[in-house]
């Protein structure tokens, strides 16, 4: 079996840790992956896979990727091909329309909307050559479910995690020693990119009500995206620079995250949360809105607790209840910590190993 793996973003974030992680396991399972990137990406650099082939990034009609996808396919000999993301879904739409590629494709959809209701959106997603859609969460696929025409092709598999890429043994206090903070500081912290789907304004909110009844209490949001401006000048106007930090883009999340004490998730829209699950898998309590996904793994009261979208007075009086309990607090961190164990990235991939077998009449 031949897969080629299309991704399309020069950037890293969940979708690209994703398909690198599957490209990786799937390899073990003796699948044969190659990679179809932008040149210099981010997942180039990164992903383990023995064969990649680029292209420069255009627009999302890219009618030359379309064409080499064709012949990346055949020359090849390529059984199936998996897109990543829409435009890379876009691409091997054209690619069997317009080009006429026979290769199956599959695509993952990690997006917390509805598809576009206009006509080329429904092409794209209703055409023979889409055999399946894997959707990351019950909620993704309930929210794509309306504009499938076969809704047979619809499957649901978590995103994985590697739970052992944290030393719980050895926390290294980075994030205390870098902002000068006394080792007893209690830490509030989110892992996101900070962009308008993260709603990181009501992250700002919920901190303010947190500080103004806990001083003691510091809050990180660690990541880096279009919104870092209007978010630090929020955080000026409240006063709290002193209290809230910007880490921009970190290498060393899996030496970071298990430093905080709380980690507080306020996305509106969110496929599944996969931070969340790393944040299970580093011990550290999760408070979140209960958007897309996320109720998938957070499970209000055994696993983390939860809370409406927008709602930063309740988000703060959830941290601020962890924080005076902490045996509800290591109760839900250790029920957590044994639920991950569920969304390993090597079940991600043989749960969709078992989706390309069944396309291509495989016996499993």
């Amino acid at each position: 079996m031949k897969v080629l793996h299309i991704s399309t973003a020069t950037g890293w974030r969940g979708g690209e840790q994703q398909a690198a992680y599957l490209i990786t396991e799937l390899q073990q399972l003796n699948v044969a992956c190659m990679l179809l990137c932008p040149q210099d990406s981010e997942i180039q650099k990164r992903a383990s896979c023995p064969q990649v082939f680029t292209f420069r990034k255009k627009g999302s009609l890219n009618f030359s990727l379309a064409g080499q996808i064709k012949k990346i396919c055949i020359a090849n000999q390529i059984s199936l091909i998996h897109t990543h993301d829409s435009h890379a879904h876009t691409a091997a739409f054209i690619s069997a329309w317009l080009f006429g590629n026979k290769t199956p494709v599959i695509i993952s959809r990690r997006v917390d909307f509805a598809v576009s209701g206009n006509f080329f959106s429904g092409m794209k997603y209703n055409h023979p050559c889409i055999k399946k859609i894997i959707c990351v969460s019950a909620a993704i696929q309930k929210l794509t479910a309306p504009a499938i025409s076969d809704k047979s092709k619809l499957s649901v598999v978590h995103s994985g995690i590697d739970k052992n890429k944290f030393n719980l043994q050895q926390i290294k206090n980075k994030l205390r020693s870098e902002f000068n903070l006394s080792n007893d500081s209690l830490l509030v912290g989110n892992v996101s990119a900070l962009a308008d789907h993260k709603d990181l304004f009501t992250f700002i909110a919920a901190a303010e009500k947190i500080n103004a009844a806990m001083p003691e209490v510091r809050f990180f949001l660690i990541g880096e995206g279009p919104e870092r401006a209007a978010l630090q000048a929020e955080v000026k106007n409240k006063k709290l620079e002193q209290v809230l930090f910007f880490t921009g883009f970190r290498k060393d999340v899996a030496e970071i995250l298990p430093e905080l004490d709380i980690f507080l998730m306020t996305s509106k829209t969110e496929g599944l949360g996969t931070t969340l699950l790393d944040a299970f898998a580093a011990k550290v309590v999760v408070v979140a809105t209960n958007a897309g996904g996320i109720s998938e793994i957070v499970q209000d009261g055994f696993t983390g607790l939860i809370s409406d979208v927008g709602d930063a007075e309740n988000l703060s009086r959830q941290v601020i209840k962890l924080i005076e309990n902490k045996e509800l607090k290591n109760r839900l961190t250790d029920n957590a910590f044994k639920f991950v164990d569920g969304f390993t990235y090597s079940t991600t991939a043989k749960k969709t190993l078992q989706i390309y077998k069944e396309v291509l009449g495989e016996n499993s």
